[in-house]
């Protein structure tokens, strides 16, 4: 299965000679090239990514005009990126960097603002103060449980 990934990944090498690193970057080539990988390894067991590798040869051939040009490759292009990231966070709990600390500091933005909401009510001599206060000792912890949470994701070898 290896075989497949690396000889998928030297075409797509081979094809992009010349390609400017920033449209690399932009189009999200090595994002590709990892889920090439992970799609070769799980392919065995994993009927999706099987069938995933039909699509991949196809996009492979064109990756060149999909990226240089727009148009139907370029849209079938992206519309792989989308579904092997997806199906690699659903299906095989890969996530994607700071997913968790985002989240995480999201929820705690808002809990925090509904502490200092109700603290609002209860001391109103001191309006804003205590929704500065809820929304930041909203903040902190979310943020730090989202970032050990990443952390964890990241020594297991699971970020995107």
């Amino acid at each position: 299965m290896e075989s497949w990934a690396t000889k998928t990944i030297a075409e797509i090498d081979k094809n992009l000679e010349g390609i400017r690193d920033k449209e690399i970057r932009f189009y999200r080539v090595e994002e590709l090239k990892r889920n090439i990988k992970r799609v070769g390894e799980f392919s065995s067991s994993c009927p999706y990514c099987q069938k995933e590798k039909l699509n991949i040869t196809e996009v492979t051939k064109k990756i060149n005009e999909a990226i240089q040009v727009p148009g139907k490759s370029r849209r079938e292009y992206d519309r792989l990126i989308s579904r092997l990231s997806s199906h690699m966070h659903k299906q095989h709990g890969f996530i994607t960097p700071y997913y968790y600390t985002y989240l995480f500091s999201f929820f705690g933005m808002v809990a925090g603002l509904l502490i200092g909401y109700i603290l609002q009510k209860f001391i109103p001599a001191q309006n804003w103060e205590m929704l500065i206060l809820g929304f930041v000792l909203g903040l902190l912890p979310g943020y730090f449980v989202g970032f050990f949470k990443d952390k964890k994701i990241r020594s297991n070898k699971k970020l995107m």
